[in-house]
């Protein structure tokens, strides 16, 4: 007994060093350097979780150690919220990009809050419903590999290929259309790689850029 608690006590100040109260996720913890096997490894998180040690965000395989504040008299734990959380997996280092309605609300193009937030992300293959600290996600492959050049294009284009994005009150489908295609070259990202990433896309999708005057609107 004494030497699995002191086998948790050293890994744990080994990830508390090399992490401190940053996100940190599974797959990129090595055992081998804390001097434990992979299962180990595993158990260990697993007990420091039920310590109440490890934040617990419905997420596999994600952790962070929570820090504890007496500040109101009484034990209160701070930990990641779930746009931190988000950033993390998904959209960090230009990973990926909101897009739907989030974009519409931060063109000021609507005024509805998502109950469920959309993003398209590098660090997913298949498109996945996630339940995040309480609130609902919606993540999908990006068109293609998300820059920070294309970015802003991708959300645009992505904003448009969704359905009933471009029926917003107190604007036509036009006028979205065309503060959408403003944003997607707000960047100074050029026609030519614009054009590019449209003629990567589907028929069908290509089809609905036509139809809906997105292509019109970039092309013009």
């Amino acid at each position: 007994m004494l030497k699995t608690i002191s086998k948790i006590q050293t890994v744990e100040a080994g990830l508390r060093k090399n992490f401190g109260y940053d996100l940190f996720q599974r797959k990129n913890i090595q055992a081998a350097k804390y001097g434990v096997s992979d299962a180990e490894m595993t158990t260990i998180l697993s007990r420091l979780r039920q310590q109440d040690k490890l934040a617990d965000f419905g997420v596999a395989g994600l952790y962070q150690f929570i820090q504890w504040t007496y500040d109101l008299g009484f034990p209160l734990e701070e930990m990641a919220g779930p746009e931190e959380v988000t950033n993390f997996l998904y959209l960090d280092d230009n990973n990926g990009y909101y897009y739907g309605n989030d974009l519409l609300l931060y063109l000021g193009l609507s005024d509805q809050v998502s109950r469920m937030k959309t993003i398209a992300s590098n660090n997913v293959s298949r498109k996945q419903f996630k339940k995040i600290c309480n609130a609902d996600l919606m993540v999908k492959p990006a068109l293609t590999k998300v820059t920070v050049e294309n970015k802003r294009f991708l959300q645009a284009v992505d904003t448009v290929l969704t359905p009933g994005m471009l029926s917003v009150e107190g604007y036509t489908a036009e006028d979205v259309v065309k503060r959408l295609a403003k944003y997607a070259l707000s960047d100074g990202f050029s026609v030519e790689k614009a054009k590019e990433i449209i003629f990567s896309l589907s028929p069908k999708s290509i089809k609905i850029l036509l139809v809906k005057g997105f292509y019109d609107e970039i092309f013009k």
